[in-house]
């Protein structure tokens, strides 16, 4: 008799032992699972923004090529004349009396027309810089 009620009183324990064991076991999984859906969802999300971002992109810079013109041309002339002008003889003297007259502009002067020449050359790598690694980049 003793054996009896030693015996049944065991496997009930055993049984909810186990049985707390299996659901324990089985939240675990559940919660394991749940992360790694989670993980994936961000990992989703995230190739969508780069995604997203590079078509940002590619729709910039065909608005800027569709926008150009003849103003990257001109830009490009003027900027290349005196570094041609600086291997004439003839025109260095005066190639070399321009950039010192240039020297004596005022700052807000001369960095308005860095600023002018930056954005139309150097604002499309800007923006790659900034989109690669969420901050722009000196160099």
């Amino acid at each position: 008799m003793l054996t009896k009620i030693i015996a049944t009183l065991t496997g009930q324990t055993v049984g909810a032992v186990l049985e707390y064991k299996a659901a324990k076991a089985k939240l675990k999984g559940e919660i394991a699972l749940e992360t790694l859906r989670g993980k994936a969802a961000w990992e989703a999300a995230k190739t969508q923004r780069a995604s997203e971002s590079e078509g940002y992109d590619h729709d910039w810079e065909m608005a800027s090529i569709n926008n150009s013109g003849w103003k990257d041309e001109l830009v490009l002339i003027i900027l290349s004349i005196p570094m041609i002008t600086s291997f004439i003889p003839w025109t260095q003297a005066a190639t070399q009396a321009g950039f010192d007259s240039l020297a004596t502009t005022p700052l807000w002067y001369r960095t308005t027309v860095m600023s002018i020449y930056l954005a139309t050359f150097g604002l499309r790598l800007w923006r790659r810089d900034v989109n690669k690694s969420g901050a722009p980049s000196i160099t």
